[in-house]
């Protein structure tokens, strides 16, 4: 949840807010891709398979056009943290930004690299008519002030696409040239061990069939939760988190024969960052809000240590 943080503002943060999983998992880790995936067993790449009971497959999204945010090629922690300060190097030497997807991550990115560049000419791009499309009006207008407040030039209803080392608005013509692209758009659910063998378990768009117990449909061994479940909530880490609790205290239920809850989406909400000082969160109930203590809340370590807590992880 710091990535890009990490991006425009590398000694903020460093390397706190990624952890190496086998030193707060008590049981086995095992680092390798799962090729394909049954009701019972995973076959890894390696060569091995994993037979099991069960299965909880929370395995995200990637971003294929925007790698630095969700890695395609860090396998290792030294490597992601060094992934990330690379990026920052190169952002520091920029003098000109291009951000394709004004949605929540490229709102937040843009708010952090103007917030912490003043220098850098950061320009956030979207082919719909405002930044936050899925949010309320009064989200998109107070976001929107807030970005042209710290010099970010917003232009919306562009489409840009890449063209001879350019980037060429397919609706004007207009071509615009920057030294860093960040393409903020294009998640893709990592689904795709699920092709060959249980292919009727995924959506059109690839998302992982669930029902109302996270329970992969058709299936009596496999559960699904977080961006690549078809779930209702948004994909966000705020939904992501209580769907895991949720489900584990499912799984406890059912072990013992006792009555499982069924999940309710989250309410669409969004705690978005805009520079390291401001930011809008749109919150069931009270709508969109600016309360400074809140932001301050989001803003301090973008929420690391409040994750790192309710995974019982110590000495952070």
């Amino acid at each position: 949840m710091a990535t890009l943080r990490n991006i425009a503002d590398y000694d903020k943060v460093k390397d706190t807010p990624r952890i190496r999983y086998q030193d707060f998992i008590s049981g086995e880790f095992i680092q390798a891709t799962v090729t394909e995936l049954t009701e019972n067993t995973a076959q890894l790449e390696n060569g091995h398979s994993i037979s099991f009971q069960q299965a909880i497959i929370a395995t995200g999204s990637s971003y294929p056009s925007f790698s630095i945010a969700k890695s395609n090629h860090a396998l290792t922690l030294e490597e992601r943290n060094q992934e990330l300060k690379n990026a920052s190097l190169e952002l520091a030497k920029a003098k000109s930004v291009l951000i394709i997807g004004a949605g929540a991550v490229g709102v937040e990115l843009a708010g952090d690299i103007a917030y912490s560049y003043p220098n850098i000419n950061v320009t956030l791009a979207d082919s719909s008519d405002s930044v936050l499309a899925s949010y309320s009006k009064k989200t998109q207008q107070k976001a929107t002030k807030q970005l042209q407040a710290l010099g970010v030039n917003i232009q919306t209803n562009h489409y840009y696409q890449h063209q001879n080392d350019t980037y060429i608005d397919k609706h004007t013509g207009h071509q615009l040239n920057a030294d860093i692209t960040y393409i903020a758009v294009g998640v893709k659910a990592n689904s795709q061990f699920m092709q060959a063998q249980l292919n009727k378990c995924l959506s059109e768009h690839g998302l992982i069939k669930v029902n109302s117990d996270f329970q992969v449909t058709g299936t009596s061994s496999l559960w699904a939760i977080g961006d690549v479940a078809n779930l209702k909530d948004l994909k966000l880490a705020a939904a992501a988190m209580p769907q895991a609790k949720e489900l584990a205290a499912n799984l406890i239920a059912k072990q013992q024969g006792k009555k499982t809850k069924a999940h309710k989406p989250m309410p669409e909400m969004g705690l978005i960052p805009i520079g390291q000082k401001k930011g809008v969160a749109q919150i069931p109930l009270f709508g969109t809000v600016t309360w400074q203590p809140l932001i301050n809340f989001k803003n301090k370590d973008l929420l690391i240590n409040y994750v790192f807590k309710g995974l019982a992880i110590k000495d952070i």
